[in-house]
């Protein structure tokens, strides 16, 4: 099954109504990871699990929340309350006391994925202010694929065509 994960759009409501209408009959579930600078009630939080990020000033959007169905379970921060712009510690000790398959988060703005103690940490990059090695491509999000035995993450630019060379597969642990 897969799974779209946006974050860092600081404003721009238009590029993530076009992902909600290209993707919502193609995914089972779309999370954006904070830093929206929109209201909690926007539209298109009605196709997004959101979570606040540090520039969101509408604190009705929750801290981070936790999702779960047959498939996988993840758990979602926007990353500012863990300081993930040091590094990934406090994120990674919060997670290891969550029963959860994936950690999505954003704060960054440069996509990221890697498996540490088992579990699937993912930044989709900024959607629309792309910061690091990437930063050219102008705007990242991710599409995370999950099947029994194995997670597949692919990268996407806002164009939504998927980025050569940052697809990345992860065996999940038995």
């Amino acid at each position: 099954m897969d799974y779209l994960i946006a974050s860092d759009a600081h404003g721009d409501q238009k590029i993530l109504a076009q992902l909600a209408n290209d993707y919502r009959d193609r995914v089972k579930a779309m999370f954006y990871v904070g830093d929206s600078e929109l209201r909690h009630d926007d539209d298109v939080f009605n196709d997004f699990l959101p979570v606040i990020g540090n520039m969101d000033m509408d604190s009705l959007f929750p801290d981070d929340r936790e999702y779960q169905d047959v498939d996988v379970k993840i758990y979602i921060a926007h990353g500012h309350l863990y300081h993930t712009e040091m590094d990934l510690s406090r994120l990674i000790e919060a997670a290891a006391h969550k029963d959860v398959d994936v950690v999505l988060t954003g704060h960054t703005h440069q996509l990221g994925a890697e498996m540490i103690d088992g579990i699937l940490y993912l930044n989709p990059g900024s959607i629309s202010v792309p910061r690091g090695q990437f930063a050219y491509l102008k705007g990242t999000y991710a599409i995370l694929s999950v099947e029994p035995d194995k997670f597949e993450v692919q990268f996407y630019t806002r164009d939504e065509q998927p980025v050569s060379g940052l697809q990345f597969e992860f065996k999940r642990p038995q």
